[in-house]
């Protein structure tokens, strides 16, 4: 894994091998790249993202054996972000994020993770107790079967406009494959009661242009008075499948496979 401080502590490459996982860093468009935090509901800052949380520099530190980032305070909504990494046992790290009331006053707010990936593979979780939404993009063609949403990319079907898929989840993980390897996000599984109003638990995007898909879960609305934070954490599993995985499989298979690692002592 490797993070970058100088925009917003992104994570902008993650490999197994010589296999990179997700979209890495892009110097003509650093916000394009890897992973980063958003706050929830995005209809309190819309679009675009704040750049003091989402690509300016964040201060690092270690602490313990964890590599700790921290944003500036953003002085439109108060927020201060940090992202704590630390290993979490064989293939995975555990990334816990705050977000923090710098404000005068008090604010309703959630963490979003939101992952780009390559336009290409599988995106796989269980389905919870939502019907899909798309908001005001073209619905993502995903098959829901088995209790689990299933989305092939195929670039011929992404078209016009960007395509999306909102909806509950259920278990606490989603699965990203591609070309035999597989990225595990594993978070708090939620009831939709607890999530922002308009949003929901998990997301996939894709992207017009075909540059990339975003998979984004996250955590439950938290009150917080000035001076208070919430605590969310994600762990991340990546590795390499056996190669019957490779190809054309069910998604009962690799939904397997998800919760063979999950059950693996930490």
């Amino acid at each position: 894994m490797e993070i970058l401080p100088s925009v917003a502590g992104r994570v902008v490459s993650l490999k197994v091998g010589n296999h990179e996982l997700v979209i890495p860093h892009i110097p003509d468009r650093p916000k394009d790249s890897g992973t980063v935090l958003w706050s929830s509901p995005q209809a309190e800052w819309n679009w675009p993202p704040i750049d003091v949380l989402d690509s300016l520099p964040y201060k690092v530190e270690t602490q313990n054996n964890q590599l700790v980032l921290t944003s500036e305070v953003d002085p439109k909504t108060g927020y201060q972000f940090s992202k704590t990494y630390l290993p979490a046992g064989k293939n995975a790290i555990a990334v816990t994020y705050r977000i923090y009331n710098r404000g005068k006053v008090e604010k309703r707010v959630g963490a979003l993770e939101v992952t780009r990936v390559p336009p290409a593979g599988d995106v796989l979780f269980p389905l919870g107790d939502t019907a899909p939404v798309s908001g005001i993009f073209y619905p993502l063609p995903v098959s829901l079967e088995q209790g689990l949403c299933w989305f092939q990319y195929d670039g011929k079907k992404i078209r016009d406009d960007h395509h999306k898929i909102m909806l509950d989840g259920k278990e606490g993980w989603v699965a990203y494959r591609n070309k035999g390897y597989l990225l595990i996000k594993e978070f708090e599984d939620l009831p939709p009661n607890v999530i922002a109003e308009g949003e929901r638990e998990i997301e996939v995007f894709a992207h017009v242009e075909h540059t990339f898909i975003e998979i984004k879960q996250q955590s439950a609305v938290e009150t917080l008075a000035p001076g208070e934070f919430l605590t969310w954490t994600v762990v991340w599993h990546a590795l390499k499948l056996p190669p019957e995985l490779h190809g054309e499989i069910a998604p009962e298979q690799l939904a397997d496979v998800v919760r063979l690692e999950l059950m693996r002592p930490k």
